[in-house]
């Protein structure tokens, strides 16, 4: 059992170390909202006119996961007559 568990209305976002362009998120997480498991993405953007740090964020339901399909057998005969 993890010592994290995802509880609904709360996520966790950790900074993305993958990141190569600024339109990629700084911070990646997922969430938990109305029952249903979302991706989070976060931006920082600066500082506002106050000086306190501000954020973007998106949300995206996550996708069950679909295990790959098997493609089907086939009875491939090497000789073909043309």
């Amino acid at each position: 059992m993890s010592k994290y568990e995802l509880r609904d209305m709360n996520g966790t976002a950790f900074k993305n170390k993958r990141k190569e362009r600024d339109s990629q998120p700084d911070y990646t997480g997922t969430g938990m909202a109305f029952g249903k498991e979302l991706w989070v993405n976060i931006w920082y953007k600066g500082k506002d006119k106050n000086g306190d740090p501000w954020f973007s964020y998106s949300f995206k339901e996550k996708e069950p996961r679909q295990e790959p399909r098997e493609q089907p057998k086939t009875d491939i005969d090497d000789d073909v007559p043309f």
